[in-house]
């Protein structure tokens, strides 16, 4: 950050000593200016003040008399996007972390606060969120009809970007390292290939992205060059980031180095998967283990959620985890709908028992029916990573490669809607074009 930026703070607590006693600790620090007076009190209030004098971070306390500080951080969000809400409350139980994230909450701190914490804090999420304030500076000299997110499909038509898929969202996600996911999402792509299935794969683990090793790729340019500009994205500039599998697979990479992913803000994530969807029938988004607003708002813009566990305790347990929280979100119906579960790395007849946990058992204890299971096969797997080559292009009469290749028309069967002959014709001139290409 510049020495010159001066950092915009309004504070909300219902307490009015509090309030007094948050300006008096930031008047000490030269970067830091407070506005909105004497701050807010209520909840409504805040939203008041926060559109008026368009503060860069709020601090919010939870517990308000009119409106509850999770409420007014919803409202703060979707009416002042450059404003980063930092959630200040004394009650630390994940059930509050969970609740603020989902309403837009930057970060969230446990009172009492330090003062070095505090203005840490602060200092923080403001540099996170640089590129919405840049990316909302531009959009002001733009035509309204390109800022609104109804206008999607004529910010589309405008810029070129070619609109002829099907734009299926399918997002691969596990709560648990280790599970597979990049494996999953790297062969899905893969095997969705064909001459009429234009397919891209989005690598969104914005620190340890690693796509483009599974693919031996060498990319010059990453999502964050996309995302730094989302409202000025165009098919020229779009055909300059993709790097192109030898399958013709589009791949859009993740960032060489993690401290980029700190200036990747996650709503210009979405807005881009939104923005180019409809130029490819199938955008496979391989996530991060992590659950923070980037994985909300990859499920919120996903058309179905791949849900990858290993049959182990561990993973069920997180996997059960995430369930409940899709579960008791606003829309659980929606949501519930989205998910299909995947069982990775499921060991044979003879070694059941040894330490994994029976497939009959999971779903009973997730009440989620399994998609697919995806057998065991290290050696496989890691000479096909090895050699850069998707095993769905290197063998399919065995497993694990035959599974992967019926997730993908599973998966077709579910988005698409279509019967099982009609999937299996479509997936074998993808898998002829593969075998074509890698031998």
């Amino acid at each position: 950050m510049s020495g010159e930026e001066i950092i915009r703070v309004l504070i909300v607590d219902d307490i009015p000593d509090t309030r007094e006693n948050l300006r008096k600790l930031l008047a000490f620090e030269s970067d830091i200016e407070v506005v909105g007076g004497s701050g807010a009190g209520t909840g409504r209030e805040a939203i008041e003040l926060a559109i008026k004098h368009k503060p860069d971070v709020v601090l919010m306390d939870i517990n308000m008399p009119d409106m509850d500080g999770i409420t007014a951080t919803k409202g703060i969000s979707e009416k002042v996007r450059t404003a980063a809400v930092v959630i200040m409350s004394v009650q630390s139980e994940p059930g509050y972390l969970r609740q603020a994230m989902l309403a837009g909450a930057r970060d969230f701190l446990t009172k009492p606060v330090s003062s070095d914490e505090l203005y840490q804090t602060i200092r923080r999420v403001y540099d996170r969120n640089a590129p919405i304030r840049q990316q909302m500076a531009q959009m002001s000299a733009m035509p309204a009809a390109n800022t609104a997110r109804a206008a999607v499909a004529d910010i589309r038509q405008e810029v070129g970007l070619s609109a002829a898929g099907a734009g299926h969202v399918i997002v691969v996600y596990s709560p648990q390292a280790g599970a597979g996911v990049t494996t999953i999402a790297t062969n899905l792509a893969s095997a969705l290939m064909s001459q009429d299935t234009r397919v891209l794969l989005m690598d969104c683990n914005l620190q340890f992205g690693d796509v483009d090793t599974f693919l031996n790729l060498q990319a010059q340019s990453n999502i964050s060059d996309l995302t730094k500009v989302v409202s000025d994205v165009d098919q020229e500039m779009l055909n300059s980031v993709l790097v192109t599998h030898g399958s013709g697979l589009k791949v859009l990479v993740a960032p060489p180095h993690p401290e980029q992913a700190y200036d990747i803000a996650p709503e210009d994530v979405k807005e881009l998967i939104n923005l180019v969807a409809g130029s490819y029938d199938f955008v496979i988004v391989d996530m991060p283990t992590l659950y923070d607003d980037l994985t909300l708002k990859l499920f919120d813009v996903a058309e179905r959620i791949l849900l990858v566990a290993t049959p182990t305790i561990p993973a069920i347990r997180n996997t059960r985890k995430i369930l409940d929280i899709l579960e008791y979100m606003e829309e659980p119906a929606d949501l519930k709908e989205k998910v299909l579960f995947v069982l990775n790395r499921v060991v044979g007849e003879r070694d059941k028992g040894r330490g994994t946990v029976p497939t009959a058992s999971i779903v009973n204890a997730l009440k989620q029916p399994v998609l697919a299971e995806i057998p065991l096969g290290e050696r496989a797997i890691l000479t096909a990573v090895n050699q850069g080559v998707p095993l769905v292009a290197k063998d399919t009469k065995n497993s694990p490669g035959r599974d992967l290749l019926n997730l993908a028309l599973a998966l077709r069967r579910e988005v698409e809607g279509l019967s099982a002959d009609e999937v299996e014709n479509t997936t074998e001139q993808g898998r002829s074009g593969l075998r074509a290409l890698f031998g």
